[in-house]
């Protein structure tokens, strides 16, 4: 199964719990990013943060929504007691230790406007709601009162016992979902103020929600950014723009991280060591796998 693959595999456009760091706290500044050292193939990606290059994702993910949840209609999304169910099944179907939540990828992008559309083994978002920056009014941007974020701290709550995942964007991918990146690429540089206020208010946004997972009982936060890290957009404005909105995010809710760890995806963490957002620390485990590790470090850690 794909909690069975190494760290090297990871997944374009999500945030898979597959990668080979976590953030765990906040010091001087940086975060301090722990590694968890398991085979030798892991110190040629570490290695690779120390010099400034990214990560190299493979793209290669073999999760896929089993067809009996796909068929489901969407209103399952608001849907508390329906989802707890289906996640506990797909859980025991697979033979998995963890339940994942949300069901749809990028759920934050479809709160703020976008569309929720079946690809061919998994839910995501559709087509952009916005067509210019200047359509976008963020102050009316709001997560909390939506159904769907309800369900998924309700669920949370039901389901704490088990170990339960969050996948979580990273602002500039949540913007993303709303408006074609190439567009937001450009508006790094003609626009980087109104892009900034945009993303201060989806940052604000993510932050109430993370922490509301967390108080639910959610021990693992996932976050992905799998439109903007330093490989896609250069060093001047992932340090500035998407990367600052990531760090920014991991500020505010880092406070609320005492029993609780947020897992980077690998070239967003890669990306913050290269600009010196993050440094990294090692932790040596005896588990075989990256989750069965990372469940590891947090019953010792807590």
């Amino acid at each position: 199964s794909w909690i069975e693959r190494l760290a090297t595999d990871q997944k374009v456009g999500g945030s898979n719990p597959l990668a080979h760091v976590l953030i765990t706290s906040l010091k001087e500044g940086y975060f301090t990013v722990s590694f968890f050292i398991i085979l030798i193939r892991f110190f040629a990606s570490k290695e690779s943060a120390r010099m400034g290059q990214i990560w190299k994702c493979n793209g290669d993910d073999k999760r896929t929504m089993p067809r009996w949840l796909w068929e489901k209609d969407l209103s399952i999304l608001s849907n508390e007691e329906e989802m707890a169910k289906v996640l506990l099944a797909w859980k025991k179907a697979e033979n998995r230790k963890e339940i994942i939540l949300p069901l749809v990828q990028n759920l934050e992008g479809a709160v703020l406007g976008a569309d929720v559309i079946k690809r061919e083994n998994y839910w995501t978002t559709g087509d952009y709601p916005f067509s210019r920056l200047e359509e976008i009014k963020p102050e009316q941007f709001t997560l909390m009162q939506d159904k769907r974020i309800k369900t998924i701290i309700e669920v949370t709550k039901k389901l704490k016992e088990k170990p339960l995942i969050l996948e979580a964007e990273a602002p500039f991918s949540i913007l993303a979902a709303l408006i074609d990146p190439m567009k937001l690429y450009l508006a790094m540089q003609t626009e980087p103020e109104k892009l900034e206020k945009i993303l201060k208010k989806i940052v604000l946004e993510e932050a109430e929600y993370i922490k509301a997972v967390i108080q639910a009982g959610c021990r693992i936060i996932s976050l992905a950014e799998p439109t903007a890290t330093m490989d896609m957009v250069g060093e001047k404005c992932f340090k500035e723009c998407s990367g600052m909105a990531t760090f920014m995010l991991l500020k505010e809710i880092e406070k609320f991280l005492s029993n609780s760890v947020v897992h980077l995806c690998g070239k967003l963490s890669s990306s913050m060591i290269a600009v010196h957002m993050a440094k990294e620390e090692e932790d040596f485990v005896t588990g075989e796998t990256y989750l069965e590790n990372l469940i590891i470090f947090i019953i010792i850690l807590f």
